[in-house]
């Protein structure tokens, strides 16, 4: 039970007799020299010095290239086998079979049924798992450096001899089916799901798993895509932490430098930016009573490689990459649609992109999407990005990056990015550098060049009895095309067709 206020007040020695009577004292002197001192705020910090852990590079025998970058404060060892070129070639009618693949490798390898594998991971003090996506798939493990060798030997278990059995799958596949059903009636899940849908159709990230999908996907299948696709010429090995190269190299040589490589190694599809619509189109998914709308947009806007895309970055973190950007000031604090609002700018096999997404209330869709809209105009129109916001952004995305290094697994996985992504051997190294070169002029200009309103994918869920007509009405006086999908993405009715002003 809590103790009512008199009690604490009692406690402290505070009754209810009469205040005693006050007493003016002398006004104390001013001393006039001391009031700035005392009354003006501490200035920002000056940029700390910040010199980026090296990558050493060396290769296994059989071609492997192995990265290790040293940090000696803690006793432990992040280690991450990479795979590239594998999760775009899942069979048409089996959409989903590498994730589920790498998601099955989890229960059980080497002489290990699920259970056992379990507990042995646990008498190690090994974290260790792998998963597939749109791009490649991985395996990270991180363990105390006293336990890296037998930690490396369940690694090796698990990438060479998984057990894929059938008992587990029947388990997994069921729980699938449940988080696919659970994706449908989340929105925010469902906008990202149709938006990736609309944008590459049948390919990439279009390409999704679903209750059919898992229907045909078999333990056999999934033997067959780890003997294709889990090959060394596409693997590269990264190691953080407490360990030399010295030391990690014959480790490695000893578990994965007898791994052959195919007789023939599949090739990844190459992938294309999607084609930006002549004019935005908002496609309409329902959510029957929904007090919430979800708004989701996006675009390509080049490479990251090109000369503009740290000035976009820069501008973007200003106009929504952040708490007190312009979006999230203006939908959240000053008109109260949303509990945030956010942009960003990044890239993936396709290229560069760029991003939007504000959870509003029902009854604010429209004019929240109205407000968002112009502030995407805003810098091309009438609000120019300022000094103070460049110096604010760059602040931002640099006064904490040091911190995020303190963590072997942050550099292995952005060494990882420029890997599998094939960007510029400087990614890293020139990131500082690149982002404090740009002014208020350079970053207006990338966003002006690259951020275009009128040429987006967007997708709103959200209770078409109450919204559809609103919204529908609102698209026609921008010239907007609209259509409308199920939460699986199938087009209701014909296919969208532009709106005339």
């Amino acid at each position: 039970m809590r103790p009512s206020i008199p009690l604490l007040l009692a406690l402290l020695g505070c009754h209810h007799a009469p205040p005693p009577p006050v007493v003016e004292a002398a006004p104390a002197p001013v001393v006039p020299a001391l009031l700035p001192t005392r009354l003006a705020p501490p200035g920002p910090a000056e940029p700390r010095t910040f010199t980026l852990p090296d990558a050493k590079i060396a290769s296994l025998s059989n071609g492997m290239v192995v990265y290790v970058v040293e940090n000696h404060e803690v006793p432990l060892v992040t280690v991450r086998l990479t795979f590239r070129d594998v999760a775009l070639t899942d069979p048409v009618g089996k959409e989903g079979l590498a994730s589920m693949a790498a998601a099955m490798m989890n229960q059980g390898a080497g002489s290990y049924d699920a259970e056992a594998w379990d507990k042995e991971l646990r008498r190690l003090g090994t974290a260790l798992t792998i998963s597939a996506g749109a791009e490649n798939a991985t395996a990270e493990l991180s363990t105390l450096k006293r336990n890296l060798g037998p930690s490396l030997d369940r690694l090796k278990d698990l990438v060479l001899t998984p057990k894929f059995d059938p008992t587990e799958w029947s388990l997994m596949s069921k729980r699938m089916v449940d988080a696919v059903k659970a994706r449908r009636s989340d929105p925010a899940s469902t906008a990202g799901w149709v938006l990736d849908k609309v944008v590459y159709g049948e390919a990439y990230k279009g390409r999704k798993l679903d209750e059919k999908t898992l229907a045909h996907i078999t333990p056999k299948d999934m033997r067959g895509w780890r003997q294709k696709f889990l090959v060394p010429q596409h693997a590269a090995i990264f190691v953080g932490g407490d360990v030399t190269l010295a030391e990690a190299l014959p480790m490695l040589e000893a578990r994965f430098g007898s791994w052959k490589a195919a007789s023939s190694a599949s090739k990844m599809p190459v992938v294309s930016p999607p084609v930006a619509p002549k004019t935005s189109m908002i496609t309409l998914v329902d959510k029957p009573g929904a007090t919430q709308s979800v708004i989701v947009g996006m675009g390509y806007v080049g490479k990251p490689s090109d000369p503009g895309f740290f000035p976009l970055s820069v501008a973007n973190f200003s106009v929504g990459g952040q708490f007190m950007s312009r979006i999230n000031l203006n939908l959240r604090e000053d008109k109260g649609y949303t509990y945030g609002a956010r942009s960003s700018v990044g890239y993936d096999l396709a290229g560069a992109q760029f991003q939007t997404s504000a959870p509003v209330f029902a009854d604010k869709t429209v004019p929240a999407l109205v407000e968002l809209v112009k502030e995407l105009r805003g810098p091309a129109v009438d609000h120019p990005v300022t000094d103070v916001e460049v110096k604010n952004a760059q602040g931002g995305m640099l006064m904490a990056r040091p911190l995020k290094f303190e963590q072997p697994g942050y550099l292995l996985g952005q060494l990882e990015n420029v890997w599998t992504y094939g960007l510029p051997a400087d990614w890293i190294s020139a990131y500082d550098a690149k982002v404090r070169a740009v002014d208020a002029a350079a970053a207006e200009s990338a966003w002006t060049a690259a951020i275009r309103p009128d040429q987006l994918h967007f997708v709103i869920v959200c209770d078409l009895e109450k919204l559809a007509g609103p919204i529908g009405e609102q698209a026609k006086a921008w010239g907007w095309t609209v259509e409308t999908r199920t939460v699986d993405a199938k087009l209701v009715g014909g296919p969208a067709a532009p709106v005339a002003k």
